[in-house]
C-alpha cells in the first residue's frame, strides 16, 4: 500500500473519528470495556501529540517522555489540534526521513502507516456507539492486517509475561486477495503469506480479520477448527496502546 493512499486514509478516518466523538461525548465504549468516548480521544489525541513531537524533533533516539502528553483544558479540542498539527507535520515531512520508531522501519513512513491503522481502529471504535459505520477500503484493511502482524504481532515479546498460542492459525481474506498463515518455532513467530493449513482458521474480510486481530470480535468471521485457539489468537493485541 503506498504511502500517500495511508496519509489520504488517516485524514479521512480522523476526521471521521472527531466527528462522531463531538456527537457522542459521554458514550460507553462497548469494544473497549473500561473506555468512555473521551478516554478514547485523550487516547489518540496522546498519540497523535507523541507522533508529532517525534518527528517534529527528527531524533533517531527514543524519547524519554513517551506517551506522556496528557489533555489540556477539553479534551475534545486539545486531540483534535493535535490531530491538525500532526498532519501538517507530516505534510512537511518526507517519508524516508530518519527518526526513531518503535518498529522495524525507522523513519516516516512508519508513522504514516501506523497512525492510518491506529486512526482506522479508533474510528471504527468510536462508530460502534452509533451503530453506523463509514465504508472502508478492503485493500487498506488488508495493509492493515499486514502492519499488525509486522509491528504489534512481531515486537509483541517484549511484553512482560507474553507468549504466542501453542497452535497455528490461518487467515483467509474473502473480499480481495490475502492469506496469511502464523506459527510459532522455538518461541519465534513464523509468517507466511500463502495458503497452508493451519491448525485454526479464520476466515472473513479483510476489515473483518483486522478487527479479528485487534480482538474486536467481528461477527461476520468463520472459525475452522479449534474456537478456543481462534481467540487465543484474538487476545494478543495490546488493548489500550499505539501499537508498540
Amino acid at each position: 500500500m503506498d504511502l500517500q493512499s495511508l496519509n489520504l486514509s488517516f485524514q479521512t478516518f480522523g476526521t471521521r473519528l472527531f466527528t462522531v466523538a463531538s456527537a457522542n461525548q459521554e458514550a460507553e465504549i462497548a469494544v473497549c470495556p473500561g473506555w468512555n468516548m473521551k478516554d478514547l480521544v485523550s487516547h489518540v489525541g496522546t498519540v497523535y501529540a507523541t507522533v508529532e513531537s517525534i518527528i517534529s524533533s527528527g531524533s533517531t533516539e527514543r524519547p524519554s517522555d513517551l506517551f506522556s502528553s496528557s489533555p489540556e483544558g477539553d479534551v475534545f479540542n486539545w486531540a483534535k489540534g493535535n490531530f491538525s498539527s500532526l498532519l501538517e507535520t507530516l505534510e512537511r515531512s518526507e517519508a524516508s526521513h530518519p527518526v526513531w520508531t518503535w518498529g522495524k522501519e525507522k523513519n516516516v513512513g512508519f508513522y504514516i502507516r501506523r497512525m492510518a491503522h491506529e486512526s482506522l481502529l479508533r474510528m471504527r471504535d468510536a462508530e460502534t456507539v452509533e451503530n453506523e459505520h463509514i465504508s472502508i477500503d478492503g485493500d487498506i484493511a488488508c495493509d492493515g492486517v499486514d502492519e499488525y502482524i509486522d509491528v504489534s504481532l512481531q515486537l509483541a515479546t517484549s511484553r512482560k509475561g507474553f507468549s504466542y498460542p501453542d497452535g497455528s492459525i490461518h487467515l483467509h481474506r474473502t473480499d480481495g486477495e490475502g492469506e496469511w498463515l502464523l506459527e510459532t518455532v522455538d518461541s519465534e513467530l513464523l509468517v507466511k503469506r500463502a495458503h497452508e493449513k493451519g491448525d485454526v482458521a479464520v476466515r472473513g474480510s479483510a476489515l473483518s480479520l483486522l478487527l479479528y486481530l485487534w480482538g474486536r470480535e467481528p461477527e461476520d468471521i468463520e472459525i475452522f477448527g479449534d474456537p478456543e485457539l481462534a481467540k487465543m489468537w484474538s487476545s494478543l493485541a495490546p488493548k489500550h496502546h499505539a501499537g508498540g
